[in-house]
């Protein structure tokens, strides 16, 4: 078979694998954190055309409306919160299929596409990515979104036309409603491709200006509805930075060590006081942190974190016939063999574009809360490098033999 011939075969198989998993065991994934509130937030959202989170008397700002929107419209459909949620895995397993479609994509123009192949080939065996499809998470949903991106970013850098701008600008809006954290990144790109790429300055001006502004009329609903909602308060994003903030004080350890303790620490039931007071408490108890402790926050603060971001393993819950140990095993040597890619391959243009995202979202999840299922959605992208790294050593055996 050729390789788009298995690149049918692996989405295809994975797809209906995860399908099957979602028929007989999908209600066993049930978190009882996050995704309950989105569940509840969708079925708010759909019966009353209110938009909340973990408060339904109050109007949320702590989440965006991506993934409680597209649940609402399943619950419209259904009317049954545990027929959401299993059509929703099912939408999930599609969203991971159409994204490792794109992988390929960026991958056969970045590297080739015997390369782009193994990219898909070592995702779909990776565990962590089935478990995104089971949760009621953001996860694989944002997975779309940032390959999707990335994928219109290297087009624009082919073509840097105003079709391809605007289609960016469009993207990035679509990826900031799932996951906000993603907002800066572009940013970067746009400051790589005025200083490091070879394209005219003027081009490029006039193409961030059109996805800055299709960006910018794609959020002024949502600007227009914080600012309504809240009184009079601009609120760009979410206003939901304190809880990761002061979860992320805590050296050398996870949230879910200390659950029982975070049920402690409000004194309403007010999310923006709530906010208020975790933030307090954060800078607090750095403060603190780098005036009493100074090796232990400083280790934390660089080392620490960004071993935890990357070296966590997003295995929440067991797949069936693949323990921990098999997940981690395989998250260790996809890390090893993408380190080893990156450095062979660092110097290509749409590689730099991923290394600025993974140093843009490292940054960002070292001051805040840095785990596995914020970097999960980026293993994918180290596959990439983990396969330039696999198809350069075959192509190194197979020279002596010919010669």
């Amino acid at each position: 078979m050729n390789n788009k011939k298995w690149l049918a075969v692996l989405l295809l198989g994975a797809f209906l694998l995860k399908c099957l998993l979602v028929l007989l065991h999908g209600g066993d994934y049930d978190y009882g954190s996050d995704d309950r509130g989105y569940l509840e937030s969708a079925r708010i959202l759909a019966e009353e055309g209110k938009f909340t989170y973990n408060d339904p008397d109050r109007p949320t700002f702590f989440i965006t409306p991506a993934l409680p929107g597209v649940l609402a419209l399943v619950y419209k459909a259904t009317g049954s919160l545990t027929a959401t949620a299993q059509i929703f895995r099912i939408l999930q397993a599609a969203m991971v299929a159409v994204a490792l479609g794109l992988l390929f994509l960026a991958a056969r123009r970045i590297f080739n596409e015997r390369t782009a192949l193994w990219t898909v080939a070592i995702s779909s065996f990776y565990p962590p990515l089935w478990l995104m499809s089971l949760f009621i998470f953001t996860e694989s949903m944002f997975l779309l979104a940032l390959i999707l991106l990335l994928y219109t970013a290297l087009r624009a850098m082919e073509h840097p036309t105003g079709r391809w701008a605007a289609a960016f600008g469009l993207i990035w809006a679509a990826a900031v409603y799932v996951r906000p954290t993603i907002a800066l990144w572009p940013g970067l790109i746009f400051l790589y491709y005025l200083y490091g790429a070879k394209l005219p300055w003027r081009r490029l001006v006039r193409c961030g200006l059109i996805a800055s502004a299709v960006f910018v009329l794609c959020l002024t609903p949502w600007w227009v509805r914080n600012y309504e909602a809240s009184g009079g308060h601009f609120i760009p994003l979410t206003k939901a930075g304190g809880n990761p903030l002061l979860l992320g004080t805590y050296p050398f350890t996870v949230p879910a060590l200390f659950m029982e303790e975070q049920k402690t620490w409000h004194t309403t039931n007010d999310q923006w006081i709530n906010d208020e007071q975790d933030t307090a408490r954060a800078k607090e108890r750095i403060k603190e942190g780098f005036a009493t402790k100074p090796l232990l926050y400083t280790a934390w603060y660089t080392v620490g974190k960004f071993a935890l971001f990357w070296g966590d393993v997003f295995y929440w819950m067991a797949l069936p016939g693949i323990p921990l140990v098999a997940a981690v095993l395989y998250h260790y040597l996809l890390l090893a063999a993408g380190v080893a890619g990156l450095r062979r391959c660092w110097r290509l243009p749409g590689a730099q574009l991923i290394l600025l995202l993974f140093g843009y979202l490292s940054l960002l999840h070292m001051i805040y809360l840095a785990h596995s299922r914020y970097s999960a959605p980026l293993m994918p992208l180290v596959a990439m490098f983990a396969a330039a790294y696999i198809t350069g050593r075959l192509d190194r055996k197979r020279r002596p033999a010919a010669s």
